[in-house]
């Protein structure tokens, strides 16, 4: 316990000291959780059909706000921060994007405790209350992670679009050795590490993608499994491009494998 809070007065006391505070406070509340409101399915699925784009905030994104990296897949920067902070700061009823967010946010400190997640979604409960907007409802950021939740979320709908996939290399080649391998998918090749300093080029290779196609952009819509570079979403949703944040659902649905063991 000493050398928990030795290291966590190291991470954040002086770098971010209001956070630390915090979550000094709420620690030893058993019943401290948030009342953070959240869209049905139906409602979801009828944002989707209109047109918006979906963006996952986990607790990687957390980490970040809270100037730390995710080991081995994104470095940490001023830049990344910043864009994470405004797309959590200016979500709304207006936005052209729904957030997803870890329905743990709304768990007690004992039901954390109680399924060994506390140290993963404290974070994430305390960011909520610091920063998130409490009048707007938000979705499930796992949904795609639980068995058959992409095939009946996501599937119908991209049916009658023309399908554009951002991932690595690996990822592209094996859905073109699967049974999907005959899809007329367009794909995007995206960094496996680090993705988010890639994002300039991504995006810029969506819009060149679709401009030579001769086909209006809302025929089209972007499937994202191209890690932190998430923030191309945020700015192409406000140009009309609908991109769809769907992590490792993507693997979930193509591989036909379970990913719902990681939630």
């Amino acid at each position: 316990m000493i050398q928990k809070i030795f290291k966590a007065i190291q991470k954040y006391l002086f770098k971010d000291t209001k956070y630390f505070l915090l979550y000094l406070y709420r620690y030893f509340q058993n019943n401290y959780h948030n009342n953070c409101k959240l869209y049905s399915k139906e409602e979801f699925l009828n944002f989707i059909k209109a047109g918006k784009s979906i963006i996952r905030i986990g607790d990687g994104e957390i980490g970040l706000l809270h100037y730390l990296p995710i080991g081995g897949y994104q470095a940490y920067s001023d830049s990344i921060r910043n864009d994470f902070l405004k797309i959590v700061k200016n979500y709304n009823d207006n936005s052209k994007y729904i957030l997803m967010i870890p329905l743990y946010v709304n768990q007690t400190n004992t039901e954390l405790k109680n399924a060994g997640r506390f140290q993963g979604y404290m974070p994430l409960k305390l960011t909520y209350e610091m920063i998130f907007n409490k009048n707007v409802k938000y979705f499930d950021q796992h949904a795609f992670y639980r068995d058959g939740g992409f095939k009946e979320l996501i599937i119908p709908y991209i049916k009658s679009k023309k399908v554009i996939i951002v991932t690595n290399r690996q990822n592209i080649e094996k859905i073109k050795k699967s049974k999907f391998k005959d899809e007329s998918y367009y794909y995007i090749e995206c960094p496996g590490e680090n993705a988010y300093e890639s994002r300039i080029k991504i995006q810029k290779d969506i819009v060149e993608l679709i401009d030579k196609s001769g086909s209006p952009k809302n025929e089209f819509v972007v499937l994202m499994g191209a890690g932190l570079s998430k923030p191309i979403i945020y700015d192409m949703c406000e140009q009309g491009y609908q991109l769809l944040d769907i992590g490792k659902g993507l693997e979930s649905y193509f591989f036909e494998i379970s990913v719902q063991n990681i939630i």
